[in-house]
């Protein structure tokens, strides 16, 4: 009797401080907003050219260097990344690195040393404190961006790790998408990250104005737990034709559900592809009612089971294309920080539509026989996963 009791107000005090600890995030959220833009940028749906390309931008800079990124893993693609750094540091270069607290865990104190001792400035963001902690643990900073003398711009769903690359004997080839981008939505993104720069230091930093325009409009949406169930349901609403949607986890809201509906609705062709393996526990079973409810409406469903999908993509009409780092969840939704970049050039939309497509027509079919052949610990997490909803 004793042992159920702790347990219960063990609970009621994780409630309680999650409560108010939302309560106390929303009053407090940082809200960035940002005018529509111009930009070039090349897309990047695999790992390695994109490692290639950021580490060689960084060997070439000449003014400062400014990274965040939600996760840095200890393997050797993390060390190549960080001894490009301190190479670059050690020329007299200017090298900021942020990380969050828990995403960047495996950067030990031996690391952050080395770091150190070659001149990178290395902090973390979102360390956990009181009050509030449970909450605060949940809040992460989930945003991947580096800015590279202020002129060029990356931003998208890879972190820094070997996994990446395909090296993953769990996940193999890992789907995802960035950009790597010139002109004016490089200060945009500056921005976002001197801000997170300013939370986790104090320190207040001003943005380098790129001397190129670009030629493209784009517009970057920067989150903080408030205002991205909007952007997703303005997007939605929207759908005339078509909607695609590629994440690795779908949880959405209500709102946000009632919206599809209403897509389905009016004929638009939906699709929503997810990763067959799932990288965290309970994401995966939380999806099956959501994605139950779609396919019975009328919504083609599939799993990519060529790799690992990570991938956060909503294409309308192919005419509108958001990548980012923002999933379909209510973690990003209401707990994380993020970065999207909304793309309007038809020729970069229609080319990402034609991969989503071709990933689309090798995925496997979210069916009644799927259904009716999972596991029967499968359908225990489902219901399991209900309850943990808001952690998702």
């Amino acid at each position: 009797m004793l042992t159920i009791l702790i347990i219960a107000v063990i609970f009621l005090l994780l409630f309680l401080d999650f409560h108010f600890g939302r309560k106390a995030h929303h009053q407090n959220a940082r809200k960035l907003s940002f005018k529509q833009t111009t930009a070039d940028y090349k897309l990047y749906k695999n790992g390695s050219p994109m490692y290639e390309d950021l580490f060689n931008d960084i060997h070439q800079a000449s003014v400062q260097v400014d990274i965040y990124f939600y996760l840095i893993d200890n393997d050797y693609i993390s060390r190549n990344f960080l001894q490009v750094l301190m190479d670059k540091a050690k020329e007299g270069v200017p090298v900021r690195l942020l990380g969050d607290r828990l995403g960047c865990f495996k950067l030990d104190r031996r690391l952050r040393q080395e770091l150190e001792e070659a001149g990178v400035i290395f902090r973390f963001a979102e360390v956990p404190g009181f009050p509030y902690f449970f909450y605060r643990l949940q809040r992460r900073n989930h945003r991947k961006i580096a800015i590279i003398d202020g002129e060029i711009g990356y931003v998208g769903g890879y972190n820094i790790g070997m996994n990446y690359i395909g090296e993953s004997s769990k996940f193999r080839d890992w789907r995802d998408y960035h950009l790597r981008s010139t002109g004016q939505l490089v200060r945009q993104l500056h921005e976002v990250l001197l801000d997170d720069w300013y939370l986790a230091t104090g320190e207040k930093r001003e943005a380098l104005v790129p001397e190129a325009e670009g030629s493209q409009e784009v517009r970057i949406v920067a989150t903080d737990g408030v205002d991205l169930e909007d952007e997703m349901y303005a997007m939605i609403e929207r759908a005339e034709r078509e909607l695609l949607i590629g994440t690795p986890y779908f949880i959405p809201t209500e709102r946000l559900m009632a919206a599809l509906h209403r897509a389905l609705d009016r004929d638009v062709d939906m699709k929503i592809m997810i990763p067959m393996k799932a990288d965290h526990p309970f994401v995966k079973e939380a999806a099956i009612p959501y994605l139950k409810r779609m396919r019975n409406d009328g919504a083609k469903v599939g799993f990519f089971d060529a790799g690992f999908y990570h991938a956060k993509v909503v294409i309308v009409d192919g005419v509108l294309a958001d990548l980012g780092t923002a999933n379909f969840d209510r973690r990003s939704l209401f707990l994380n920080k993020e970065v999207n970049t909304f793309i309007y050039e038809r020729n970069f939309v229609q080319n990402l539509r034609n991969m989503y497509l071709e990933d689309f027509g090798d995925a496997i079919a979210f069916d009644d026989q799927w259904l009716n052949n999972r596991s029967i610990k499968t359908r225990i997490n489902e219901k399991i996963a209900v309850l943990l909803r808001p952690f998702l």
